[in-house]
């Protein structure tokens, strides 16, 4: 836990860091530039592109290279079908291709690079879980290689996936760490569209974590440059984020202005147009226009029916749709959202439930092996070199029984620590022992001891909810996904004033509070009789028992418990060896 801890306030000031500089560069700039950032956004006219013609090109230089049997040249050809079919299952094959020819070939960046580009291809079709897989791949050669420029894409996109699963302050701090890499090691002028990438997405991400001013700062930044690349690389996607800041900092007419303008580039990529769709909706609805604002819902769900891929799109549409027909008493229309929102809350629980602990297992545990198999190695060459000089001088001597005294000091802390721990761990599995002999009392019986207390409410209800409540612990299904008081009410086929009052005078808590006690239950049984649930990481854990990230299943079992999760793995682990002994 202190190393949670100690890794949370590192990314806190991070963040404080990043933010402080472009919110105090953002001052200067603003007042400079502002003028002439709104000039070059309204007199920008996209530099003509003849599509047909790159393909035309793309296919000769294909076929000449097959002819002379050039791998290096075919390879090249293939990623310009890639560029040319960006975002379509088409631009998958292609990087299939890369990597079958390029698998057994000496070639330099591959068959890493092909697995790179596939799971960028599969990134930009939503498709989330295979993109991770190629990642992770890619990683693995990229490490192997070396290959710094890789590592830096193949980071950015894990960001982007720490985004899908809603580890947003994660992700932002990835995007500061590449974008600050990229400047200090002049990257910008080796791949300026990984530094455009990578300034984008910090500015996205600004923008989630609401870090408004850093954002605005960011797109200033990313509109001006894009403008100088020859394609005006991502100056659709600035301008689109642009006007999702516009929006948070409430200037709704400026906001819909960006967002008007970013639309007509975004002819073929589903994904942005319906996100440009709804803050054009946000924008509008917040001035009023509500017959106007409504269509660009609608055009959202059109493209959800012929493209999934715009699924988190399509689910934020349809609970905007159910707010707006409860407001206008429109109930069929109202019910027909209600409808698809639950389907739709059903694919992603089914498709991306686990995206989380898929990162960590998947990019991040290997990733610290080998950070740590290179300290180690450092480590050995360290005492290599102390080993050779005459280290032991009388300062160094000094430094020793100085550290000595305060390791002795750290000791004894630690034993105090652990022995009120320990006091709490053996409280704990007793605690656990009662609760196991009271899972087998019928949920029927215990219903009477709670009548008196739940006042105002019919008894018959309080039994069927009661019931189902029970049923609803059993089954687990805290843990397949994000439950509001107000979902699980209309699960429980009651209403959320019921539920929380029944919750409250039968739990002795809130449903926030009880969501979080049920979870840390389950996770105790789990890490107490599942031997293979103990090999899982604390964020793996968190994730598989309904938290939404490691910090969180921290703070809420320590809140409960008194000790952290790894104090009670590891109690677990010596109570096993010593019963086994």
């Amino acid at each position: 836990m202190e190393a949670i801890a100690s890794n949370h306030t590192k990314t806190s000031i991070r963040t404080l860091f990043f933010s402080v500089f472009f919110t105090l560069f953002g001052m200067w700039s603003t007042f400079s530039q502002e003028n002439e950032f709104d000039k070059l956004k309204s007199d920008f006219i996209p530099l003509p592109k003849n599509s047909e013609q790159k393909l035309n090109d793309a296919k000769l230089y294909l076929e000449n290279a097959k002819r002379n049997n050039d791998l290096e040249k075919i390879v090249a050809g293939y990623e310009q079908f890639i560029t040319h079919y960006s975002h379509t299952k088409t631009a998958i094959s292609y990087a299939d291709s890369i990597i079958l020819l390029t698998k057994n070939a000496k070639l330099n960046d591959y068959p890493g690079k092909g697995y790179l580009l596939k799971g960028i291809q599969l990134y930009y079709n939503s498709k989330y879980n295979e993109a991770l897989d190629n990642f992770a791949i890619a990683n693995d050669f990229a490490i192997a290689a070396k290959d710094i420029a890789q590592q830096i894409s193949i980071k950015h996109y894990i960001g982007l996936l720490k985004n899908v699963s809603d580890e947003k302050e994660e992700a932002l701090t990835i995007f500061q760490e590449n974008l600050a890499f990229i400047t200090k090691n002049n990257q910008h002028q080796k791949d300026q569209q990984q530094y455009l990438k990578s300034l984008f997405a910090l500015a996205d991400s600004y923008n989630k974590n609401r870090l408004l001013d850093s954002a605005e700062v960011a797109h200033q930044r990313g509109i001006a440059a894009s403008l100088k690349h020859p394609d005006q690389y991502l100056y659709p996607w600035f301008l689109l984020s642009y006007g999702i800041t516009s929006y948070y900092k409430e200037d709704y007419a400026k906001g819909n202005d960006s967002l008007q303008k970013a639309a007509t580039f975004f002819k073929t990529n589903q994904k942005a147009l319906s996100s440009t769709y709804l803050y054009i909706y946000k924008c509008l609805n917040k001035q009023g226009k509500n017959a106007e604002s409504l269509p660009y819902l609608y055009k959202v769900d059109s493209i959800f029916q012929q493209h999934p891929k715009v699924i988190f799109q399509a689910r934020e549409a349809y609970e905007l749709l159910n707010i707006a027909h409860k407001t206008s008493g429109n109930d069929a229309a109202r019910l027909s959202a209600i409808e698809k929102l639950l389907d739709v809350d059903d694919m992603i629980s089914k498709d991306y439930q686990n995206l989380g602990k898929k990162i960590v297992t998947k990019y991040e545990t290997p990733l610290l092996i080998s950070e740590k198999e290179e300290l180690l190695s450092k480590k050995e060459e360290l005492i290599t070199k102390l080993e050779d000089s005459n280290f032991l001088s009388q300062k160094t001597i000094l430094v020793l029984i100085i550290l000595s005294v305060l390791l002795s000091g750290v000791i004894f802390y630690f034993y105090r620590r652990n022995a009120v721990y320990k006091k709490r761990f053996d409280a704990l599995m007793l605690e656990y022992e009662q609760k196991e002999k009271e899972k087998e009392i019928p949920i029927i019986e215990k219903i009477p001891t709670i009548k008196k207390a739940a006042v105002g409410i019919p008894q018959e209800i309080i039994d069927a909810v009661l019931i189902k409540l029970d049923k609803f612990e059993k089954t687990h299904k805290f843990t397949k996904r994000s439950y509001t008081l107000t979902k699980l009410a209309k699960e429980l086929d009651t209403n959320s004033t019921y539920l929380s009052k029944i919750i409250n005078m039968t739990k002795g808590m809130n449903f926030a509070k009880y969501m979080n006690e049920i979870r840390i239950d389950y996770a105790i049984t789990q890490l107490k009789e599942n031997k293979q649930f103990r090999s899982y990481t604390i964020k793996a854990i968190a994730i598989d028992v309904g938290f939404n990230n490691a910090q969180s299943f921290s703070v809420a079992f320590n809140k409960k418990t008194g000790i952290h999760p790894s104090y009670f793995l590891k109690q677990l682990e010596n109570q096993e060896l010593k019963e086994s002994a």
